[in-house]
């Protein structure tokens, strides 16, 4: 062996030329003092081991019996005597390569150590515990002698920490395997087999063989068995109930099978369970990939962590947080060089990173413009109409790069969601690519890879505006003379002329915000147990839930008419009589809904639920854009709630 000063090493080798565990003290000692003055000039730190060398190595044994590597005990005589661990952990782990080429040798057991050995050297672990944790994770060392404590008091097998839990396994599958081809159990077990599954007995027959003819995949078959685990359980439940009925006295071959078939058993239910999660994780994240196709489209990170499945349970759960991570970097990074990932980033003003499919990115996009093209115009209408009507001009009425830039700017503050998308750095990439649905496909939002005009986007004419505001003017505006006058005598400062009046969205939130703060007020001054408390209770739950749905920048009856587009495809007086048969629809069952909800209970998650009711009946379940359609149900649900009429029984939208 090679100079060394490490003391274990020296009793292993020391153990290893004895042939036994269980090494004298003094015989050490002396040994080790000779090994010292050999190479003392390799290594100068041995001469620490050449005087007292029972006192030297005292320190070292002690950290070693610290360490459960050593144990001292006495002979008969009274002399210390230094069992080594390692030297078993080596042993026995050549027994398990032993029992790899001959199935029918026996696991070692307990029962194996000599009986002057300490039992204090097994580390006893329950073995379905430690199966499961080394299955799940196994570092290999030569420290431990594991113990394994099987059911039933049956005979516990030593395993080593340098042999894998796989191997373990396998030669517990190759020792059934070994049984299974002696010619009176094949047959025997194949027919128990068949016989107790009646309508499945080519399936039960298929597994049976498949894992008896193929000594080699045993591990696989057991492993990636889905729908196998029930046999499994049958075939091990029937060869032990063999044994306990026919066999009076065991052989060690029979303890060996019946160990084998106790770790079979605690193996197929440890892949069971796997199988089970993964099937789990699986399904979560299709829903996740489902979710993520539905309206809005769009999802902050924070919103995906928040997503649930049709039964209310939280996604985040059925897969880990790093799992999901993982999953949303491969769907936003894989694809070949010329083809965007099917899932793509685009980062807000505020610097939140919003996720979105990329097949529902141009549908997104010609949705937030038709949506923002009435509330921009009447936003430039409103100021234009305050500057022309305090007699001053502004350069956007008449140049149109300032008109664009004024666009710009507004679709930046009334939109955010669609600015961002036209100025995400794949939206250029993502014209050249063929998906989506047909009306995405026919729209063309750059030439010569550049943005068409704000103008075109929301087909907005800076005449027709110009036009618009100057009709609201008085008559007077337009005669020459009195305009000339009234302008000197009345015309504003410029900021005043310049200030932009408030947005649709901003004058509704306003609102919003005054009417909740006076409702509480009056909520304050009443009974909490009348009708009128619970329904400005119920009001008040509507506006928290309301800020799920509506943004700062949007209004309830803006975000209604944007999902009523998309599954209303009526047109004339079709569409209205659709538009009201569904809103009588969601009227009739709130108002059934409405006479025992608690407010406590008016929640995002409840509002959900009383959509996806609604939208799988029957008579809505033919309208076509499902997802579009119970967005709408939720928004005009929340309308309703919140807009309860307050001298009314409850109830009453």
């Amino acid at each position: 062996m090679a100079t060394t000063t490490n003391i274990l090493a020296l009793l292993k080798f020391f153990a290893s030329k004895q042939k036994t565990a269980t090494v004298d003290h003094a015989e050490f000692c002396m040994y080790l003092r000779k090994y010292s003055e050999h190479h003392l000039e390799e290594q100068p730190t041995l001469a620490a081991y050449l005087e007292d060398t029972a006192n030297a190595i005292k320190p070292e044994i002690e950290k070693l019996i610290e360490a459960k590597q050593v144990v001292i005990t006495e002979d008969a005589s009274g002399k210390p005597i230094i069992t080594v661990i390692p030297y078993y952990i080596e042993f026995f782990t050549s027994k398990y390569k032993d029992i790899e080429k001959t199935p029918s040798l026996p696991f070692p057991t307990i029962a194996d150590l000599p009986k002057t050995t300490p039992k204090s050297i097994v580390t006893v672990r329950d073995a379905k515990e430690l199966i499961e944790k080394l299955l799940t994770k196994q570092d290999l060392n030569d420290k431990t002698l594991y113990g394994l404590q099987l059911p039933n008091d049956e005979p516990a097998i030593l395993l080593p920490s340098t042999v894998q839990i796989m191997d373990l396994v396998e030669n517990s599958l190759g020792k059934i395997q070994y049984m299974l081809k002696k010619e009176g159990y094949h047959d025997y077990f194949l027919k128990k087999l068949t016989v107790t599954n009646p309508g499945k007995e080519i399936p039960a027959k298929n597994f049976f063989n498949r894992f008896v003819d193929k000594p080699d995949h045993g591990i696989e078959t057991l492993s990636e068995s889905s729908d196998d685990y029930y046999l499994w359980h049958q075939l091990c439940y029937f060869i032990k109930q063999d044994y306990k009925k026919v066999k009076v006295d065991y052989t060690l071959e029979d303890m060996s099978t019946i160990q084998a078939i106790l770790i079979t058993e605690i193996a197929a239910d440890f892949y069971k369970v796997k199988n089970m999660d993964k099937i789990k994780r699986d399904n979560a994240l299709k829903t996740l990939g489902q979710t993520l196709n539905k309206p809005p489209y769009y999802f902050s990170y924070e919103a995906i962590t928040n997503f649930k499945d049709s039964q209310d349970h939280l996604l985040l759960g059925q897969y880990t947080e790093e799992e999901l991570k993982e999953w949303l970097h491969e769907k936003t990074t894989e694809g070949d060089a010329r083809e965007l990932p099917p899932i793509l980033i685009f980062k807000m003003d505020d610097d939140r990173k919003c996720f979105i499919c990329k097949a529902k990115v141009l549908q997104l996009v010609i949705r937030l413009c038709t949506d923002a093209r009435d509330s921009v115009r009447q936003a430039i209408i409103d100021h234009w109409y305050k500057v022309l009507k305090s007699y001053g001009s502004l350069p956007e009425m008449h140049e149109q790069a300032a008109f664009e830039e004024r666009l710009k700017l507004e679709i930046k503050e009334q939109s955010p969601v669609l600015y961002a998308l036209l100025t995400a750095s794949f939206l250029p990439l993502l014209t050249y690519e063929k998906f989506g649905d047909d009306e995405a496909g026919q729209v063309t939002l750059f030439v010569n890879g550049e943005l068409i005009p704000y103008s075109e986007l929301l087909l907005t004419s800076r005449s027709d505006l110009l036009s618009d505001a100057k009709i609201k003017l008085p008559f007077w505006y337009t005669v020459p003379v009195i305009s000339w006058v009234a302008k000197l005598l009345f015309q504003s400062s410029k900021s005043q002329r310049e200030k932009k009046p408030k947005s649709e969205a901003q004058k509704y939130h306003d609102k919003e915000k005054a009417t909740s703060e006076e409702e509480k007020e009056m909520n304050s001054m009443i009974s909490k147990h009348s009708n009128l408390s619970k329904k400005f209770q119920l009001k008040e739950a509507a506006r928290e839930v309301e800020k799920h749905f509506v943004t700062e920048s949007s209004t309830i009856d803006r975000e209604l008419d944007t999902y009523e587009q998309i599954w209303n495809k009526k047109i004339g007086q079709s569409r209205q009589n659709l538009h009201e048969d569904v809103n009588v629809l969601i009227r009739d069952y709130m108002r059934t809904v409405l006479r025992t909800l608690p407010a406590s209970s008016f929640t995002l998650e409840r509002i959900k639920g009383l959509s996806s009711t609604l939208v799988k009946t029957p008579s809505l379940m033919k309208i076509g854009e499902q997802d579009a359609l119970e967005r709408y149900i939720q928004l005009y649900i929340v309308k309703l709630v919140k807009n309860l009429p307050t001298f009314k029984q409850v109830g009453e939208p």
